[in-house]
């Protein structure tokens, strides 16, 4: 019998996108990390290095 199997072989990128404060919310509750996603632009980068450093803060605070 032969099965089909739905799991792509590969790995294959999703374009996304967060509004600020949701994205904010699923690192704070660590179910999202920086690790897991690139930014697409320079605008978005320094806007999470800085979403980032504030979680970051409040944890050491």
């Amino acid at each position: 019998m032969k099965t089909v199997s739905s799991i792509p072989q590969h790995q294959q990128s999703i374009h996304l996108a967060f509004e600020q404060r949701r994205l904010e919310t699923l690192i704070r509750e660590g179910k999202l990390h920086a690790a897991d996603f690139n930014c697409l632009d320079k605008s978005s980068k320094r806007t999470v290095w800085s979403l980032l450093l504030s979680v970051a803060a409040r944890r050491l605070g």
